[in-house]
C-alpha cells in the first residue's frame, strides 16, 4: 500500500517542487500481455483515465447546492479548483445563505456564510482504499481485449493516443463509484466565526492588477508553476458601483488574498474532526 498524498486541506500551500506521481503497481494476478495486447500498458493508461473522470463528477456535485431550511442560497463569493498531474481532484466554494423573507427577498442582515469542499481520493495512490480496490476489480483484461477487438484497435496501436472513453467503455462507468466515495465537508460561520472574520478583513483590501493582455504590447513574465506541484484556480466575486466582477486567477495571483480565509476554514475543520474522535478513558 502507498500512502495517499496529503492534499485535502482547503487552502493547502503550493509546494515549491514535488516529485512526479508514481505509476500504478501492476497487480501480480493480472497478465501483462493477453492475445498480443499490452495489458500492463493499458492498466497504467486506465489509472490515468479513471483519475481524469473525477473532475466532471466533482463539478456535478458542486452544482448540487444543499438547502438550509429557512435560508436562501446566494451566488458563491469564493471558489477554487485544485489539480495535480492526474487531473482535477478537489473543489471548494464559500457562499452566503440569507434568511428568507418571501418568494423574492432575503434578509441581508441575517446570513450564514457556508464553506463546502468536495474531494475524491486518489485511486492510484491508495491500493487498499475503496477507489484503489475499484480500479483493480473493474479492470478485466478479457473484457478489455474483447472491446479492443470489437473496435478494431490494433495490437501495436499507441495506447496513449487512442480515445480512452472508447477504449475503456467495455469496463463500465466509474461515475457511481466516484460519487459514492466523494468526501464532502461543510462548515458555516456559526461553527467557524474565524472564517467570517477573515472574510471581513479581506473586504478592506485592494486588488491591484495592471492590465496586461497576452501578445498586446509588451508581455510581462508570468511565473510558471513548479513541475508536478498542486495547481490551483481561485475566484473571488466582487461588488462594484457599476456591477459585479469575478476575478479568477491561477497559482498565487488570487490565492495570496484568500489564503488567510482558507487557513481559518482548515483550522475549523480540523477542530471539528478532532471533536468527533472517540474519547479514550482509563
Amino acid at each position: 500500500m502507498r500512502a495517499p498524498l496529503l492534499l485535502l486541506a482547503f487552502g493547502a500551500a503550493i509546494p515549491a517542487i514535488a516529485a512526479p506521481p508514481p505509476p500504478p503497481l501492476h497487480p501480480d494476478d493480472l497478465p501483462r500481455v493477453l492475445d498480443g495486447y499490452d495489458v500492463a500498458g493499458y492498466y497504467s493508461r486506465y489509472s490515468y483515465w479513471l483519475e481524469a473522470q473525477k473532475g466532471p463528477v466533482i463539478d456535478v456535485l458542486m452544482a448540487e447546492i444543499p438547502a438550509i431550511e429557512g435560508y436562501r442560497a446566494l451566488d458563491p463569493i469564493v471558489g477554487y479548483r485544485k489539480f495535480v498531474d492526474y487531473g482535477h481532484y478537489q473543489s471548494g466554494e464559500i457562499r452566503s445563505y440569507c434568511r428568507v423573507i418571501d418568494d423574492w427577498r432575503s434578509d441581508p442582515s441575517d446570513c450564514l456564510i457556508v464553506s463546502r469542499k468536495i474531494n475524491i481520493p486518489f485511486a492510484v495512490l491508495d491500493d487498499d482504499g475503496p477507489l484503489g480496490k475499484y480500479m483493480r476489480q473493474s479492470f478485466d483484461p478479457a473484457k478489455l481485449v474483447a472491446g479492443l477487438k470489437a473496435k478494431a484497435v490494433a495490437r501495436d496501436a499507441d495506447l496513449w493516443r487512442a480515445p480512452p472513453d472508447a477504449v475503456f467503455a467495455s469496463l463500465g462507468s466509474p461515475v457511481p463509484s466516484l460519487r459514492e466515495n466523494a468526501q464532502i465537508t461543510q462548515v458555516d460561520s456559526a461553527q467557524c466565526p474565524a472564517m467570517r472574520d477573515e472574510l471581513t478583513r479581506l473586504e478592506t483590501r485592494e486588488m491591484r492588477f495592471a492590465i496586461d493582455m497576452t501578445t498586446v504590447a509588451d508581455d510581462r513574465v508570468v511565473a510558471a508553476p513548479p513541475p508536478h506541484s498542486v495547481r490551483r484556480e481561485d475566484f473571488l466575486r466582487l461588488r462594484t458601483a457599476t456591477g459585479f466582477v469575478t476575478v479568477t486567477g491561477d497559482q498565487r495571483s488570487v490565492y495570496a488574498h484568500l489564503a488567510p480565509v482558507y487557513a481559518a476554514i482548515d483550522a475549523c475543520e480540523a477542530a471539528q474532526a478532532k471533536s468527533r474522535l472517540p474519547t479514550v478513558t482509563d
